[in-house]
């Protein structure tokens, strides 16, 4: 895959066994007497390079959201690059161990829960208010909650995430297209909201337990602002990605944002008074196009003049040109099954 850097699980091989964080894993398990928990994706990092690398993607003083703060190996050394690290664990059982490291690293705070109920959005808040530095995440997510976390944290205003992911889950971010393998709603979403590097390839042997497959470590970075409006794909799938407690048809995000993407498109160096004038001056250009044009099809035909904004109406030819089936339209985003979710991808291309 492209943006590879390092194999540091090939690249470590036979001093593995003998790492500073495996012997710090073991005997933190053995202290407090229990086994790790692999229903809650507990395959925990002892690759001394692999956590080197998940440090050194901490800008130096910034603040780091760590999801999984499990024994606290990784939580010890993002402490010392950090100027505050919250680590989140769903897992009370290594409480003796974390209160240790947040003794010893005042710059530590423990949150137990689970991190799809915590309400991020609170700490982005209370953390930029008190500091200007800016936030990162470093997580290592099961599969099963890999795609609710994302879609949690997609509009949060974080500098970056760095994931510790299975390979299926790393192919699936990074499937190229519709009818690559592992396409589908977290392909879509990793893609829309963000620029994707795989940092590195990791082999089962840096965990422990070992997990059953290969593993990645990934990093995200944010689209800018800029770079939605400038795109009308990603900017559609952005609504349609938004969560909604009413969960409006697709067609219906899709109207509404094709007018909204033309009008933002063509604010220019405009203010908004002068865009105002302009669209309701637009509108009554329409309106006399209509009343002297045949109609084409399912709608009117959109002059070149009238391209310069649109009304619903006029973004409901262009949806109709898109070729979605009404079935996909008639439904929910949240709906859509990865077959559909396929199809309309590939229709807002």
């Amino acid at each position: 895959m492209e943006g590879i850097n390092s194999n540091i699980g090939q690249n470590e091989g036979a001093g593995l066994g003998n790492s500073r964080s495996r012997k710090v894993v073991l005997q933190r398990l053995e202290k407090l007497g229990i086994q790790p928990h692999e229903k809650l994706g507990q395959h925990f990092l002892v690759n001394d390079k692999a956590i080197d690398t998940l440090v050194q993607n901490v800008t130096p003083g910034n603040i780091v959201i760590e999801v999984g703060a499990g024994i606290g190996q990784l939580t010890e050394a993002l402490a010392e690059q950090a100027s505050k690290v919250i680590g989140i664990e769903i897992d009370p059982r290594f409480t003796p161990v974390l209160n240790d490291i947040t003794k010893e690293h005042p710059n530590v705070e423990i949150v137990y829960s689970d991190v799809l109920i915590v309400k991020l959005q609170d700490y982005f808040l209370r953390l930029r208010k008190d500091s200007d530095q800016k936030v990162q995440i470093i997580a290592s997510l099961p599969y099963h909650i890999s795609e609710p976390f994302l879609h949690k944290v997609c509009n949060l205003p974080f500098e970056s995430i760095t994931l510790v992911v299975g390979d299926k889950l790393a192919n699936s971010m990074m499937a190229k297209g519709e009818n690559s393998l592992g396409f589908g709603q977290l392909s879509l979403l990793s893609q829309t909201f963000y620029h994707i590097e795989v940092v590195s390839w990791l082999e089962n042997r840096d965990f422990l337990p070992p997990p059953s497959t290969k593993s990645a470590i990934i990093k995200l970075l944010p689209k800018e602002e800029f770079e939605f409006s400038g795109n009308q794909r990603d900017f559609l799938l952005r609504r349609l990605f938004s969560p909604s407690f009413k969960m409006p048809l697709v067609k219906n995000v899709l109207k509404e944002g094709l007018v909204e993407f033309k009008r933002i498109s063509n604010m220019g160096t405009n203010d908004k008074k002068g865009f105002n004038r302009k669209f309701r001056r637009k509108d009554r250009q329409e309106l006399n196009y209509y009343l002297n044009h045949e109609e084409v099809g399912f709608g009117k035909a959109i002059s070149k003049e009238d391209q310069m904004t649109l009304t619903q109406n006029n973004a409901r030819v262009l949806i109709q040109k898109m070729n979605i089936p009404e079935s996909i339209l008639n439904k929910p985003f949240q709906q859509l099954n990865n077959t559909e979710i396929q199809i309309l991808s590939a229709a807002l291309r």
